[in-house]
């Protein structure tokens, strides 16, 4: 990559997730970043809790409703010397029209992007089960539809998770061309306590859980572990959805309601850990979060951030296909304090690793090589 004018992004909506990366990544380059978004807010994220992005460096343009053809296109032609970057490029025919575009004017482009969801369970909310059923078998191949056009043209396909990774290399995107890479946001100080220094056997141990009550984030499985070792744990809900389909007895499982957006890292600091069941997540920030907040974690093995609590030990991970799999993890933890005080105290190199300027140092390393020589440059988060 030469020295660009500008990155372009194209996004259907520009979050927290991305926009800290971007943030380092122009500021890194020194060259200025220009979004260009279909929404200003996502309503489904909205009802979740989630407000607009924090990063106000970022120049961002709402793209039309009325004659928005012919905008991307003018916009398109205009930044034919500058690099383009995609975030979720075949969410909508808009984005898709905007990816072609870009093969069209022959730019330099990259896709940022998460797995698709080999499972039937809806992303933000519960899709009727036979529709969800065909969109799940469908998926592997509209991807090999969208590498046929694709592979020739792309630059690189920043990949979340190694999912994302298998996915996209089994569609046929050179593996020369696909690359590891997460979300990242910045740890945020704090003067509210942190968690344990030990936990104590004598104690109970306090578990959060941070995501929408929805089957594809496993709270069900999650709550019967809890209930299963009786009152030896409590177990702190918090998120958007509908708390009465769960059993939730206010007693050993909590209810807590929404976190204000921007809070998650304080509050998950009062806790000893951080679960997340998920039987599907592209990535799950709140990994992230509770990293930051010196909080380890226990994980499926079908979330795309468990490539951090493999590469630096700062969690544990089950696998979800196996029964009391989830059960077995936590009755370890409660029985090794000495195990919970390690998976603490690895938070602290994680979360240094995490950040969005390691994440956007790594970005513009790949875009500055060319050829089989950005193989060569390795990821800061995912074991070789």
């Amino acid at each position: 990559m030469t020295q660009p004018r500008s990155f372009i992004t194209w996004q259907p909506v520009l979050t927290d997730h991305q926009a800290y990366t971007y943030e380092e990544l122009s500021q890194q380059a020194k060259s200025p970043l220009l979004a260009y978004v279909l929404t200003l807010e996502d309503s489904t994220r909205r009802s979740q809790g989630w407000l607009d992005t924090q990063v106000g460096s970022i120049d961002r343009r709402l793209i039309p409703q009325k004659k928005w053809m012919q905008y991307c296109y003018r916009h398109m032609r205009e930044h034919q010397r500058d690099v383009h970057i995609f975030g979720s490029a075949f969410q909508s025919i808009k984005m898709i029209y905007c990816l072609l575009l870009a093969i069209w004017f022959k730019v330099e482009f990259y896709l940022v992007s998460e797995p698709y969801s080999p499972i039937s369970l809806g992303y933000f909310s519960e899709d009727k089960f036979a529709i969800a059923n065909i969109k799940a078998r469908a998926r592997p191949y509209i991807y090999r539809l969208y590498a046929l056009v694709l592979n020739r043209w792309v630059s690189g396909v920043f990949a979340i998770s190694k999912k994302a990774i298998i996915q996209y290399t089994k569609a046929g995107i050179s593996s020369d061309k696909v690359f590891p890479f997460g979300y990242f946001i910045p740890s945020l100080k704090s003067d509210s306590p942190g968690p344990s220094e030990v936990y104590s056997k004598n104690e109970k141990l306090r578990i959060v859980f941070v995501g929408a009550l929805i089957a594809r984030k496993g709270l069900d499985l999650l709550i019967d572990a809890v209930s299963s070792l009786g009152d030896r744990v409590v177990l702190d809900v918090y998120g958007s959805g509908e708390p009465r389909l769960y059993n939730i007895d206010g007693v050993t499982v909590r209810y807590c309601g929404v976190i204000p957006f921007g809070s998650a890292q304080e509050v998950i600091a009062r806790y000893d850990v951080l679960v997340l069941p998920s039987r599907h997540d592209g990535w799950g920030v709140v990994v992230n979060e509770a990293i930051c907040a010196g909080v380890p974690v226990i994980c499926s093995d079908q979330v795309g951030a468990s490539v951090i609590l493999e590469r630096f030990t700062a969690g544990m991970i089950f696998n979800i296909q196996e029964p009391h799999s989830l059960k077995k993890t936590l009755e370890v933890f409660l029985q090794d304090s000495q195990l919970s005080q390690e998976l603490t105290s690895a938070t602290n190199v994680a979360a240094i690793a995490i950040q969005p300027d390691v994440a956007a140092g790594y970005m513009l390393s790949i875009m500055q090589v060319k050829g089989l020589k950005r193989k060569e440059v390795s990821s800061p988060w995912y074991l070789e």
